[in-house]
């Protein structure tokens, strides 16, 4: 990127930082006709709850962190009753910090395959040739 367009984008950043959401806990009472995602789960398959799993103190310290982040922003709520339950998995990340993910291998399997999944991102990366910006979604460092 050149430096003008560098201080173009620089400049409108400044301008309108306040839209961004720079955490989690920048984005509570996010409408849930916006933020819920509903899956359509194929009505033959029977519910699965994974056993719960145990985790090393400093594993459980990352999971309590991000879900308080998570809960704090409204983004996720406590279930007394689910009936598919997930286990969390805890992955190194490159800095040294833990990243939380969720184990959805078994509901995966019930739910139907997209007809328009997501491309293989050797044709993301074609399609973007040519262009001088690119633009990519952060959300939190997260798998989004």
């Amino acid at each position: 990127m050149g430096e003008k367009h560098e201080a173009m984008l620089i400049r409108v950043l400044r301008e309108y930082w306040d839209i961004f959401a720079w955490e989690a806990k920048d984005m509570p009472g996010v409408d849930p006709m916006v933020s819920v995602h509903r899956l359509y789960v194929e009505p033959h398959y029977k519910p699965i709850k994974q056993k719960k799993r145990t985790f090393s103190e400093e594993k459980e310290e990352a999971i309590r962190e991000e879900m308080d982040k998570l809960m704090g922003a409204k983004a996720i709520r406590e279930l007394l009753f689910p009936t598919w339950l997930a286990n969390v998995v805890v992955v190194p990340k490159l800095n040294g910090r833990w990243r939380m993910c969720t184990d959805f291998t078994n509901i995966n399997k019930a739910c139907p395959k997209d007809r328009y999944p997501i491309p293989n991102i050797d044709r993301l990366v074609n399609s973007s040739a040519g262009y001088k910006v690119i633009d990519f979604l952060d959300a939190f460092r997260g798998y989004h």
